[in-house]
């Protein structure tokens, strides 16, 4: 049997607000594929043999337990690069994508980040928090919460096209960061458990990418839960 691997990296560090969910998301997804699926947990000092996977996945964290990773991350930065130009991918929720831009600037300290994108994250003076509600590709809205006191900066791979909610900063409508298949937000939720179309959209690329056959699932709980949220959002 065909087997998916994924990489949940940092997760003692970097899982905040429960984002582990996404990689059980993407677990129960892949199940019902029929496909078998392994999860390798790594963190500091571990070999991060990115090759190796099919899937790589980074949560949100606190500001120290970001810089932790980040220091950490910077042995792993050259074949990071070259994971995400043969197209590997790799989604980073919270503020997780921040340690792959040029810096993280926050309580009035700059570090420098990966540089391995060229966008940057200043310390906005107001917190962001609430809901939103994004566009991307053709699939239903992307549903989301944000909490957090960074804004992106020269940012023009643009991930999700905003319909409602909060935006990279106050003079864009965008968020997140697109390249390849590296799929960087803010949304929380967790974002893959509450959006299950998005969900199935990384999965089927990944199994067609293989040359297995995707088997369409609809109706299930995640489905049934997402449309609730949306008959609620709009009736407040």
């Amino acid at each position: 049997m065909m087997k998916i691997k994924i990489a949940h990296l940092y997760y003692d560090l970097l899982n905040l607000y429960g984002e582990q969910g996404n990689v059980l998301a993407l677990q129960d997804a892949f199940k019902k594929q029929g496909v078998d699926i392994a999860v390798d947990l790594l963190t500091v000092g571990d070999k991060m043999d990115f090759d190796k996977y099919d899937l790589l996945y980074m949560g949100s964290g606190t500001k120290n337990n970001l810089l932790i990773a980040l220091e950490d991350f910077k042995k792993h930065t050259v074949t990071f690069k070259k994971a995400i130009k043969n197209n590997k991918y790799f989604i980073s929720t919270g503020n997780s994508h921040e340690i792959f831009g040029k810096f993280i600037e926050v309580d009035n300290e700059k570090y420098k980040a990966l540089g391995i994108f060229n966008y940057y994250t200043k310390q906005n003076q107001i917190r962001i928090v609430g809901d939103s509600i994004m566009e991307f590709k053709d699939l239903e809205p992307i549903i989301g919460f944000q909490n957090r006191s960074s804004v992106m900066q020269n940012n023009k791979n643009h991930l999700f096209n905003v319909i409602n909610g909060y935006a990279d900063n106050y003079k864009s409508s965008y968020e997140g960061y697109l390249e390849n298949n590296f799929i960087g937000t803010y949304l929380i939720g967790p974002l893959l458990i509450r959006n299950p179309h998005l969900t199935d959209y990384i999965v089927k690329d990944i199994l067609e990418n293989k040359n297995i056959t995707y088997k369409l699932i609809d109706n299930t709980f995640e489905y049934k839960a997402y449309d609730e949220y949306f008959k609620n959002f709009y009736n407040q």
